[in-house]
Formats: C-alpha cells, structure tokens, sequence
C-alpha cells in the first residue's frame, strides 16, 4: 500500500480545517466603493443590516468595507451567494470586538 505524500496529508489538513471553521464571504480588498454601496443599498432593503447601522454592534468603526463585508457574509448565509466581484471566500472568521458574524 503507498504512504501519502507530505502534500496529501497538507491538503487534508486544511480542508478540515476549513471544513470545521467555516467559510464567510467578505469583501475584496480591490473591491471599489460605488459597488459596495450599491450592494449594501439592495442588500438592506431584503436583509436585517441593523448590526451595520447606527449604535449595531458592526457599526464602529464606521467604514463602507467593514458594513459590506458583514452584510455579504448575511447574504452568503441566507441565499448561499458570494457575489465575487465584490467577495470573496475567507476562512478566518473576521468577526472583532463585538462585531461577530453570522
């Protein structure tokens, strides 16, 4: 029987480790605002963004990156969307202070 290889056995590990973390959608660092606005307007108008509003627990510091990052990782939670031109997948949670994602 073969041994596996040092690659195998790293590929394994951190599909489980992505596998047992989780997944969230977050904003790409090249993401440009008029977009992300864009994204948030719609997004909020179906979704509960309160956390990213006024006195939420996401909204400090108030900054459009940190707002649609918490609200594309609510939309890839309830619609199972990643829009990536403006996301993309992380596997480190980006929750902070009292800003936890979904």
């Amino acid at each position: 029987m073969a041994k596996p290889n040092v690659f195998s056995c790293l590929f394994f590990l951190l599909l489980s480790v992505s596998i047992s973390k989780g997944d969230w959608c977050v904003v790409k660092f090249s993401a440009p605002d008029p977009p992300l606005q864009s994204f948030l307007d719609s997004a909020c108008s179906k979704l509960d963004c309160s956390p990213v509003r006024p006195g939420g627990s996401c909204y400090e510091p108030n900054d459009l990156k940190r707002h649609a990052s918490w609200v594309l990782d609510l939309n890839y939670r309830t619609n199972n969307v990643c829009p990536l031109d403006i996301g993309t997948i992380a596997i480190t949670d980006p929750s902070y202070g009292t800003c936890h994602y979904p």
